[in-house]
């Protein structure tokens, strides 16, 4: 078996100027005490030259050797791959010496510098996945420290899949896994990162924490209905630490370690975000502070029924009028607790939910009589359920937090829906555990709620708790049986218990009811491809990649329905079309082992190179050694080249990672017996007869061996 580590980069590629910027600028400033650096690559058509550099690039490519104008202070550098152009440097301004050396020497710098592009291209490559490692992540982070303030804010991510193997070869290909699951989830345009043990940085620019939580979850689901044992992250945005400084990279990976570390003590797949003091205190669930908690409980002492009102200006206070106004409108008759000059709290005694309505709207008239700043409310009642007063605050809390989807001047009495949107809060911030417990409350509110019952589901799923989460689907479906989301993360649940008919049961139902949700063709597509139903798989992916591609959507998606279409079409000898997806999956993940064994096993049947064909299939057992299709496909090859002692090692290897590789057992028995080896066939065919009885080839074949 070959060395499991890719211990090379390659060459420098066009896209690496894009991809190695940072670090690419920041060399070229060594270098040169210019102003401006721009790093174009030639041939990428993703990124067009600018037309006022056409006529300087074009004597560059004539004369293949730098072009300086001294006049305006301009510089055209040739980047090289060894004898090839693979890009230019366009630099301006700065000291007028520069642009007054003699070209030799401008000459000699761009060899130079071409050279310490190749040499940081290696040492931003970790061996084990060949993905970009932390040397580049670092640079990446003080690119972005340096120059914040000319564009939005990135978020960074530390996403740990730790493996829980036995020995190394078992963790770095379970790691390996990880990492091309991730690029082909993420697609090309996301830098992913491996920085060591299973541990992968992400960036995403211009993303702030809500919208990178968001992103994390689904990261985490896709990662789960990967198969994976679990998966945890955590989130920090990129910004300075400290106001008064600039912040370092190291800061802020230790603040997103540190955030990782709780994420893993909340669940197998769930993550954490890095809260600010500032998040802490404007949290909409914040614990209310232990003064305004006593005078409450003094207030509550002996009553046994009230309506707690939780009054709430809509805009940021810029003075105390507010505070003035309800203090003048309550008046000596309503107890009040003032929290804040945005906050107070009323006692409505005796009041039940139509009285409390009643004293509220005449509260609303008085305080508008006033004139001033829009208000909403949050109403607790007592007694309620099996509520506590020591839980009315809070409640209150969580019906204001409910109002705001009404918008401003709104008014909200607590309720199971109040329950669903604290729990999402918590949800959101990776909090699985406290959403639980949220949803569970709304439930003993509303037994029949689906929304609850789905979100019960969901946070189970993510816990690793299956039983549960089905009986939540299911308590689901009684109440809605045409449920979107819950015939559809039902199905999940089921083929993870390998339930594979009835999950594609409940996608098909759910299918009916939303036939343009590219998730459920994307899965029901797979899912269909995996027992044997090719043409049915076809169609699904088919409207799944169209539905994509018409949405805008890049990267992962995109590469996932095109391997799948590839299986598809390879199933239905539809070569051409399946070798097309394929390209295009290996474009956006060069690697994943999977499409490119099976790119080269078609590259062979379709007579378009055995050497290209060859070199894919080895690719792929080098990247990932543990698959015992792509040890076939290569042995499969290896004999179609007349390479029999190859093939004999790689059909063995094969056999060796699956005893019940029928294909394998057949070819390697066929090439036992033209080697003139009948006892090493026979055994061979008597083992795929043990596991298919009635396979002719098999049979045939020991016929032969014993005439």
């Amino acid at each position: 078996m070959s060395l499991p580590l890719v211990l090379a980069a390659g060459p420098l590629l066009p896209v690496d100027l894009l991809r190695f910027a940072a670090l690419f600028t920041k060399t070229v400033y060594d270098f040169f005490p210019c102003e401006t650096v721009r790093l174009l690559p030639l041939g990428d058509t993703l990124s067009p030259l600018p037309a006022e550099l056409a006529e300087g690039v074009a004597r560059l490519r004539a004369e293949r050797a730098p072009v300086v104008d001294a006049r305006q202070r301009t510089l055209l550098l040739p980047i090289w791959a060894g004898e090839n152009l693979c890009g230019l440097v366009a630099a301006a301004g700065g000291e007028e010496r520069l642009y007054a050396m003699p070209l030799v020497w401008f000459d000699e710098q761009s060899h130079i510098i071409s050279r310490e592009f190749f040499l940081l291209k290696q040492g931003c490559q970790d061996p084990g996945t060949g993905l970009l490692n932390g040397f580049h992540l670092r640079g990446e982070i003080e690119a972005l420290l340096r120059h914040r303030d000319e564009g939005a804010a990135a978020t960074l991510a530390l996403l740990e899949v730790f493996p829980r193997s036995r020995d190394a070869d078992r963790s770095l290909r379970y790691i390996v896994r990880a990492g091309s699951t991730l690029a082909s989830l993420l697609g090309e345009e996301m830098h992913l990162h491996h920085l060591g043990a299973g541990i992968f940085g992400l960036l995403w620019y211009g993303v702030g924490m809500e919208e990178a939580r968001q992103l994390g979850e689904g990261i985490l689901l896709r990662l789960k209905r990967e198969n994976f044992i679990s998966a945890h992250l955590g989130i920090t945005t990129v910004v300075p630490p400290d106001p008064d400084e600039k912040g370092t990279p190291e800061q802020l990976l230790d603040q997103a370690w540190q955030v990782l570390r709780t994420a893993r003590q909340r669940g197998p797949f769930s993550l954490c975000g890095h809260a600010t003091s500032q998040d802490i205190e404007s949290h909409p669930l914040r614990r209310l502070p232990e003064s305004t908690l006593r005078k409450l409980r003094a207030l509550y002492r002996g009553k046994s029924r009230f309506a707690l009102a939780l009054v709430r200006m809509d805009q940021e206070p810029a003075s105390n009028h507010f505070s003035k106004r309800v203090r003048s409108v309550a008046g000596a008759g309503v107890p009040l607790v003032l929290v804040n000059q945005r906050e107070a709290f009323l006692l409505l005694d005796g009041a039940d939910k139509k009285a409390a309505e009643k004293e509220l709207a005449a509260f609303r008239k008085r305080m508008e009589a006033i004139g001033g700043s829009t208000f909403s409310v949050g109403v607790a009642l007592f007694p309620d359920h099996d509520f506590k007063k020591s839980d009315l605050a809070m409640n209150c809390r969580k019906a204001i937090l409910h109002a705001g989807f009404f918008g401003p001047d709104s008014q909200v009495f607590f309720d199971a829906v109040s329950l669903n949107i604290s729990g999402d809060v918590y949800y959101n911030e990776g909090d699985l555990v406290r959403a639980i417990a949220e949803y569970r409350k709304g439930l003993r509110l509303a037994p029949d709620n689906v929304n609850l019952l789905n979100s019960l589901g969901v946070a189970s799923v993510q816990l690793n708790r299956p039983r549960a989460a089905q009986d939540f689907f299911q308590r689901a479906l009684a109440v809605d049986g045409r449920n979107f989301m819950a015939l559809f993360n039902l199905g999940f649940v089921l083929l993870e218990a390998d339930d594979a008919a009835g999950a594609r049961g409940l996608w098909e139902r759910a299918l009916a009811v939303d036939g343009d949700s590219p998730e459920l063709l994307q899965h029901l597509g797979v899912l269909s491809c995996r027992q044997g139903e090719f043409a049915r798989a076809r169609e699904l992916l088919e409207r799944c990649e169209q539905k994509v591609r018409k949405g805008g959507q890049q990267g992962g998606g995109v590469m996932v329905v095109a391997r799948w279409l590839g299986r598809a079409y390879e199933a239905l000898g539809e070569e051409r079309k399946a070798i097309a997806a394929y390209q295009r999956t290996v474009g956006g993940n060069p690697r994943d082992a999977g499409s490119l064994s099976r790119l080269g096993r078609l590259y062979a049947l379709t007579g378009q190179g055995d050497d290209i064909a060859l070199s894919l299939c080895r690719q792929a057992v080098e990247l990932d050694s543990g698959k015992a299709a792509h040890w076939f496909r290569l042995g499969w090859l290896q004999h179609h080249l007349q390479a029999r002692a190859e093939a004999v090692e790689s059909l063995s290897e094969c056999l060796r990672l699956d005893g019940r590789h029928v294909e394998a057992a057949l070819l390697l028995a066929r090439i036992w017996e033209e080697s003139d080896r009948p006892g090493r066939a026979g055994k061979l065919y008597e083992r795929v007869l043990r596991l298919r009885p009635e396979e002719a080839e098999a049979k045939s074949g020991l016929s032969r061996l014993r005439q």
